[in-house]
Order: structure tokens, then C-alpha cells, then sequence
């Protein structure tokens, strides 16, 4: 049997030793290699100088800062937070092994004067979540989204598809509520976002509005025959307050469709009473009757009085002045420079030169008046300028009646009755209320209106009206035609010449400081042509529409030279109707279309159902026998 050999204890010893004292040196080995080589504090100077850092950590110093070590990577991680969410606003990585900066980024909220509470993608996702912007998107595939912080702690969350934005959000960094949501044409033009009086101020409220249509109605409207024609005419007048109401709520989708029912219904209303012969002879019997009034010549004066006044109350305590009058102060104080208007208006209003050159030259007596400071403020002098052409307008409606209705009682009661009309129509309020010029295109039509049978005259102020805005050209063939389509070719040779001088009077002001009429007609006539706009069925579906739309602009034009032989003899009452009638119809074809463009065709509207209203009056009543305008509630008619 052989020995056995033991393992002296010894030996078990060493080698237990020996294992533990090597795992302790690669621990160590490990160890080392681990640890950084840069300080923290080296690492934290190294990226705190790096760049743009000094600048965004000396704007905003309570900036958070967070350093940490990768020992996998060797790398530094120097980051200042912002400490109202936590998030990074600086990054910085820095190489351990030689502290050069291998990485930087710079947020953009790190550039705003004062940190946000949200971030981007945070304002985005709110943003998303409207459920308005949701069923705007709804079935678009390439929708990019971005957002911004402006300097009131704003975000404008923007949605686009190729390169339209097609929603618009504002989110309140603050409070993370939206503020505003902007949709499909709300993003571009502002006056679809239904801005509380952003147009008219305090004739916008229904406790202003409703009275005005109230006291429109009253004088002319008789209970005991409520199916009158002249009622329905009244009421589609006022009818294109539902419309408006939706416009100021911001939804145009619904405001513009529901303009265009009374407008259709105006024009082929005027067309008929226009187009047709009349067998009636009222103006060769002495004058025009009015309706039967509900109050007396006295009582419709002091209610007119009334009206007037309140208009410039209002107009002077709480009316603004939007972007048209704005031009017109600005080209009157550039023509006082010697300088065209044309390619010279601010910054603030780069469209402002589009209207005709008249337009500014009416405005220089009222800027010499009452100077422009040069800032888009209360600009006094267009405040003045709206106040004396309603008025004008007003007495042109006045004055109209009493050569329609001729001198005496007739034609007193019939200018009084379509001044209050004016006076307390509420779109005329509105438009005094804007401070805009299209009340001196009402005023010059009425005017030339009235004064038909005094040529040139009559020309001349057409010729005006024309060159403050150009619409009123469509007029020209039917006023050339009155009274008669065929002979009386002095006359009509003297209104053409008339009127061609009436426009050319203005046009020296195209030239003023080597301006030309190149620039003239880029600015003014080839915008107008070219225009893009939301408020009109044109506008909204210009793919779908625009053949019609070339059609029916097509139509207008025939049916405006053919009125020159259409009737072929024509009374002033006719040609009211006929005049309201194109309007109406150059209205319906535009691609451009707004509430303020009412007035242009309410006087010749309002003369013509004013007088169909009269013309209608039956000889049953003895007292109307007898030639009555006014009957009062409970005593004999005058």
C-alpha cells in the first residue's frame, strides 16, 4: 500500500493569498481606470465658457445646474435646467480624457427674456388637443406642427400642410389655457377671427343694433297690412344682420353663404322694378308719392334730428378707425408732401394705396385740419371726414325726395322720410362707426343722382365717385341713357365728355414725386383684380367656383351696357331701381365682399322700394284720394 501524500496547510495559505491580493490589484487596476481625469469643477469652467453659454447663463441666472460622469463613455454631462419645469435648456458634453466639448445644444427658450413653463412639444400637444384644430386636421396626412414663444409668454402653435398654415393656436405658457384658435382663413386674415368691434365698436351691440332696425321699420311699416311687398323689402334690408352675427362670431363659413339670399333676392327685386315699363306717370303728374307714414313731416324731422345726432356721438365716443380711413389720412398727407400715394404708404398699411386718387384728395381738407401725428391712433381727421359724408349723404337723400316728389308737401315728406331712412338704417351706422370711405361713394352717387337732369352735373359727380372707388364705372351706360336710350345725342355726347373729365380732374396726383401710372395701376386697379379673400362663396371654393364665377361677371357686364337700351325710356324712379340693381349685382359677383359695401347701394335701393311703395297706394282710402303722405294711429290723416 503506497503512502498517501498531504497537502501541508501551508500551501493552502499562499495560494488563498496569493488569489485575494490579485483580484485586489485588477479591482484597483478597474478602479483607476475608472475614475475621471478632469474635475467636476474643470469640467463645469470647460462648458460654462464654451459658445453662447456665458450669455444665456448670465440672462437667466437661476438657471439649475446638473453635472454628471460617464465612466463608460468618458464622458461629462453639464446641463442647465430651467427651473420652472426642469427641463434642459443647455447641454453640454465634454471629453474626459482631453476636455474638449464633443456636444452643445442651446434650446430656443433659452433666448426668451423669461423662461417658460412649458415646453414646445407640451404647447404643441395642448394645442392638438382642441377640438376644434383636431376636426380642422382631421383626415390631412402631411401635417407639420411647430411652435413659438413670443415676448407676452405666448406660444403660436402652428399647424401646415406644404405651405399653408392651416391652424393657428395660442397657448398661455402661464395658465397652459388656449387664448385663441385660428382656423383655415383665420390664420391669414384677421378680420375673420371675429374680434369684438373690431369693426364699428358699440353699433355692434344688440342693444344699439336692434333699436336702429327697430326705428328703421317704425315710420313705414302699417300692422293693418302686414303682407305688404314694401315690408319684405324692408326686412331683407335689415336681414343681413344673421349673416353679421355669425361674422362676428368668428365663423365665416356661415356669415358669407347667408349674405348671398338677400343679395340675390335685391337684385332680381330692383331688376324687375327697373327693367320693366312703367305705367305709371308720376313724375310728369307732378311728383312721386311716398308711402303712408305713421307719424307726421314734423315728428320724422325731430326722430331724423335725433338719429343724426346719436350717430356722431357715438362716432366721436366709441367708434375706430380701421385700416381704409387709415389710407385716406395717409395719401392726404403724403399729396400735402408732393408725393404720390402710389408705392408710399406705411409699413403698418402697405395695401392702402388701392383706392381711387380722389379718394385721398378729399381727405387733405380734414388732415390740414386736424394734422396726422404719423402712428395709427384716434386719426381725428378721418373721424371728421365720415361724420360730414354721412351727413351729406343724409341730405342727398333729402334732396333726392323733393326733386322726386317735387316742391310742397309731397316732396318735403318724401325727402324727409328717405333722409331718416339713412339716418336709421343701422349699416349706415356701421360704416360711420368704421370711419371708411364708402359713405363718400354713397354720398357722390345720391348726389349725381339727384342732379340727372342737370347735366353735366350729373356726370361729373359719377365721374367722382368712380375715382374714389372704381365700381361705380358700371353705372356709366344707364346714366348715359337718361331719359331716353335713343336721340337726344348732344345731351349724351355732353355726359360722356362730362364724365371722362370728371375722371381725368384727379389724376395729376398719380404724378406727384415722380410717381407713374404703371405704379398707379399695379397698386390700385391690378390688386383689386387679382384679389384673394374669404368673404365671398368665389373665394371659399375658388377651384369649384371660379368658371361660374367668370360667367356670372360675364353676365353683369352685358346686362349693365344692355340697361343702356333697356327700357328705352326710362323715369327717375327707374332708374334707381336699375342702379340698384347693378350694384346689388357687382356685389354678388365679386370675389371680395363686405358689410361695409351695403351703403353703396341702400340709397337707390331704398328711393326705388320707397317709390313702388307709393305707387302701390290704392285710390280706396278718400283721405289717400286726397293726395295723403301721413296718417297718424287714431287721427284724420293730413
Amino acid at each position: 500500500m503506497s503512502p498517501v501524500r498531504t497537502v501541508k496547510p501551508y500551501l493552502f495559505f499562499i495560494f488563498f493569498l496569493t488569489a485575494v491580493l490579485a483580484a485586489w490589484a485588477g479591482t484597483a487596476a478597474a478602479q483607476v481606470d475608472r475614475d475621471p481625469r478632469l474635475g467636476e469643477e474643470q469640467a463645469k469652467e470647460i462648458a460654462a465658457g464654451h459658445g453662447n453659454v456665458p450669455l444665456i447663463t448670465s440672462t437667466h441666472p437661476d438657471l439649475q445646474l446638473h453635472t454628471a460622469f460617464s465612466s463608460q463613455r468618458r464622458v461629462w454631462t453639464i446641463s442647465w435646467n430651467n427651473p420652472n419645469n426642469g427641463q434642459a435648456v443647455i447641454e453640454v458634453e465634454v471629453d474626459d480624457s482631453n476636455g474638449a466639448v464633443i456636444y452643445s445644444h442651446i434650446s430656443d427658450e433659452a433666448y426668451y427674456d423669461m423662461l417658460p413653463m412649458l415646453t414646445e412639444a407640451e404647447a404643441i400637444s395642448i394645442a392638438a388637443a382642441d377640438e376644434r384644430v383636431a376636426s380642422w386636421l382631421e383626415g390631412r396626412k402631411e401635417v407639420n406642427n411647430s411652435a413659438k414663444l413670443g415676448d407676452d409668454s405666448v406660444w403660436t402653435v402652428s399647424f401646415t400642410e406644404g405651405e399653408d398654415t392651416i391652424a393657428e393656436v395660442l397657448v398661455n405658457d402661464a395658465t397652459s389655457n388656449i387664448n385663441e384658435v385660428r382656423t383655415g382663413p383665420q390664420v391669414a386674415w384677421s378680420m375673420a377671427r371675429g374680434y369684438k368691434g373690431a369693426f364699428g365698436r358699440i353699433i355692434n351691440q344688440p342693444y344699439i343694433w336692434l333699436p336702429l332696425c327697430f326705428m328703421f321699420l317704425l315710420p313705414f311699416v302699417r300692422l293693418r297690412r302686414p303682407l305688404r311687398l314694401f315690408h319684405l323689402d324692408l326686412l331683407v334690408l335689415l336681414s343681413f344682420t344673421v349673416s353679421h352675427y355669425f361674422f362676428n362670431q368668428g365663423e365665416i363659413f356661415r356669415s358669407v353663404p347667408l349674405a348671398y339670399p338677400p343679395l340675390i333676392y335685391l337684385f332680381l327685386r330692383l331688376s324687375w322694378i327697373g327693367l320693366k315699363r312703367s305705367r305709371h306717370r308720376g313724375e310728369a303728374a307732378g311728383g312721386m308719392r311716398a308711402p303712408r307714414l305713421n307719424f307726421s313731416p314734423r315728428m320724422m324731422v325731430m326722430g331724423l334730428a335725433a338719429l343724426l345726432v346719436f350717430r356722431i356721438v357715438i362716432n366721436i365716443a366709441d367708434s375706430n378707425v380701421v385700416d381704409v380711413g387709415y389710407s385716406g389720412v395717409i395719401g392726404a398727407q403724403r399729396i400735402q408732401e408732393r408725393v404720390s400715394p402710389y408705392g408710399n404708404m406705411t409699413d403698418d398699411n402697405s395695401n392702402g394705396d388701392t383706392y381711387g386718387p380722389l379718394n385721398y384728395l378729399l381727405y387733405v381738407p380734414f388732415e390740414m385740419a386736424l394734422p396726422w401725428s404719423g402712428d395709427w391712433d384716434d386719426l381725428p381727421a378721418a373721424h371728421a371726414a365720415a361724420i360730414f359724408f354721412d351727413l351729406a349723404a343724409a341730405a342727398g337723400m333729402f334732396f333726392a325726395g323733393r326733386r322726386l316728389g317735387g316742391r310742397g308737401r309731397r316732396g318735403n315728406t318724401l325727402g324727409i322720410a328717405l333722409a331718416y331712412a339713412w339716418a336709421a338704417f343701422p349699416y349706415t351706422a356701421f360704416v360711420l362707426n368704421s370711419n371708411v370711405n364708402d359713405t363718400m361713394v354713397a354720398a357722390f352717387i345720391i348726389w349725381g343722382y339727384v342732379f340727372m337732369r342737370s347735366l353735366p352735373l350729373g356726370a361729373v359727380l359719377l365721374g367722382f365717385a368712380t375715382q374714389i372707388k372704381f365700381f361705380p364705372v358700371i353705372l356709366a351706360p344707364l346714366w348715359a341713357s337718361f331719359p331716353r336710350a335713343y336721340g337726344g345725342w348732344p345731351k349724351r355726347f355732353l355726359f360722356v365728355l362730362a364724365f371722362l373729365a370728371a375722371l381725368a380732374a384727379p389724376l395729376p396726383i398719380i404724378f406727384l414725386g415722380g410717381g407713374s401710372l404703371s405704379v398707379f395701376w399695379e397698386r390700385s386697379i391690378q390688386w383689386q383684380l387679382g384679389r384673394e379673400s374669404p368673404f365671398s362663396i368665389w373665394g371659399q371654393y375658388p377651384d369649384t367656383l371660379g368658371m361660374a364665377q367668370h360667367i356670372a361677371q360675364g353676365i353683369l357686364v352685358a346686362l349693365a351696357v344692355g340697361a343702356y337700351l333697356w327700357p328705352p325710356r326710362k323715369t327717375m324712379y327707374q332708374l334707381a331701381a336699375a342702379s340698384g340693381a347693378l350694384l346689388v349685382g357687382f356685389q354678388l359677383v365679386q370675389t371680395h365682399w363686405f358689410y361695409l359695401y351695403i351703403p353703396w347701394f341702400f340709397p337707390m335701393a331704398m328711393i326705388a322700394f320707397t317709390l313702388q311703395a307709393g305707387l302701390a297706394r290704392t285710390g280706396r282710402d278718400p283721405a289717400m284720394e286726397r293726395g295723403t303722405i301721413y296718417a297718424g294711429y287714431g287721427r284724420p290723416a293730413l
